[in-house]
């Protein structure tokens, strides 16, 4: 009977540990538009070949350098597979007159007009060509410059 018991603890374990969550793959790298830096140019990676999910839709934004930090739901990275990246970089418009800083965040002022920097097609997440395969070695390294317009 010991070896029954053995042999379906063993069982049991196999099994829980083949239905765990996918490891996270930490992602890192640095995005420019137009060669320039900006602080808070967000990035997604949404899965090409898979569905969104908490391990499978990522966002990070740059900071003032254009050093980008990923993370999903799920935690800081993205499960192995192939992602289209878009990207998206709100500064405010007219901010000489209104004595703004572009790199500053702004969201909460409802007289604040802004304009999209980054130009079509990256800035889909449907149409953007650039596509990034995220796989097991750590960290996985995005850099990318957006084609200014």
């Amino acid at each position: 009977m010991n070896r029954l018991t053995f042999l379906f603890s063993s069982c049991f374990v196999l099994c829980l540990i083949g239905c765990g969550d996918p490891q996270l793959h930490q992602v890192t790298g640095k995005v420019t538009l137009g060669g320039k830096p900006y602080q808070r140019l967000l990035v997604y990676m949404r899965p090409i070949d898979e569905q969104v999910d908490k391990f499978r839709m990522g966002v990070g934004e740059t900071d003032a350098k254009g050093v980008l930090t990923l993370r999903s739901s799920a935690g800081d990275g993205l499960a192995s597979g192939k992602y289209r990246v878009s990207f998206s970089c709100m500064v405010p418009k007219g901010n000489d007159e209104m004595g703004l800083n572009p790199n500053e965040k702004h969201d909460d002022n409802p007289k604040l007009i802004t304009e999209e920097l980054v130009p079509l097609p990256y800035a889909s997440d449907i149409d953007s060509p650039v596509e990034f395969e995220i796989g097991g070695s750590d960290p996985n390294e995005f850099i990318f410059d957006i084609p200014s317009e």
